[in-house]
């Protein structure tokens, strides 16, 4: 696991997610990163050097963060960027290719309505980078028991589930695969590919509506401290983040939720 971005956004607990994220990688020896965006709409009414005012601003936006955690060592590069955040995490990613996204949900507390606000939200819906969503007050943990729940046995390009090798590999990550029936599934999607049979030649096989309910069913016979996902086309996962705002009555993981993505290109 090469490089490892944390995004700022608006989240007030930022810190701790960086500090997930360096100890993390920590035991990969990844390298990390952390973004932050300003506004590229300036008004023509605005003084003249308003923009170079905002630009610093996010920057020492970006430093007080920084300064907030234990660095380990690390040398963590920062970037503010001109326009949105998501935008500033494309650039990054063509420029040096991130290998994951460490994000926290909107809060820990079960009476807020929601679970992934619009950053962590957005950055799920609209990117290919794995995402990883860190309990805000959970610390980083070499995960023993990861429940990995997906509805079909084959994945389009083996390298999908990359850091689910590197999670068993280097922590001797157990690894229990929960093959979800949803309606209107076809004989076939039982049928295991090299790649997934590598990681669990024999998952537990569970007839739901949903692959959440599926993950609700098994989660407590698993006892997990990580969840694993995989977000495709037209999958639970796709139909619930169309909306960059995840709400709990929705989806909701008191647990590290690792979402693999396919990507189109790969390092």
């Amino acid at each position: 696991m090469k490089n490892i971005l944390v995004p700022i956004g608006i989240t007030p607990e930022v810190s701790k997610t960086l500090q997930y994220a360096i100890d993390m990688a920590e035991h990969f020896g990844s390298a990390l990163y952390v973004v932050d965006a300003y506004p590229s709409a300036i008004p023509t009414t605005s003084i003249m050097n308003v923009k170079g005012i905002i630009k610093e601003n996010t920057l020492n936006r970006i430093k007080d963060v920084i300064q907030q955690v234990d660095r380990k060592g690390f040398d963590i590069q920062y970037v503010a960027q001109n326009g949105d955040l998501l935008s500033a995490v494309c650039a990054l990613d063509r420029k040096i290719h991130l290998d994951m996204i460490v994000v926290a949900p909107q809060n820990n507390d079960i009476s807020d309505d929601v679970f992934l606000g619009k950053v962590a939200g957005s950055l799920i819906k609209q990117t290919e980078i794995p995402v990883m969503v860190a309990p805000i007050e959970g610390d980083f943990k070499s995960p023993k028991r990861l429940l990995w729940a997906f509805k079909k046995g084959q994945v389009q390009n083996p390298k999908t589930l990359r850091p689910l090798k590197l999670l068993k590999d280097k922590f001797d990550t157990i690894i229990n695969g929960l093959l979800v029936k949803t309606p209107g599934h076809k004989p076939g999607d039982l049928e295991l590919d090299d790649a997934i049979a590598a990681l669990v030649p024999e998952p537990t096989i569970t007839a739901n509506a949903t692959t959440y309910q599926g993950v609700l069913e098994h989660f407590q016979s698993n006892q997990p401290d990580m969840l694993a996902v995989i977000k495709r086309e037209q999958g639970f996962f796709e139909k619930l983040w169309k909306t960059s705002i995840v709400y709990k009555h929705e989806f909701y993981c008191s647990i590290p939720l690792l979402v693999l993505k396919p990507r189109s290109r790969y390092r």
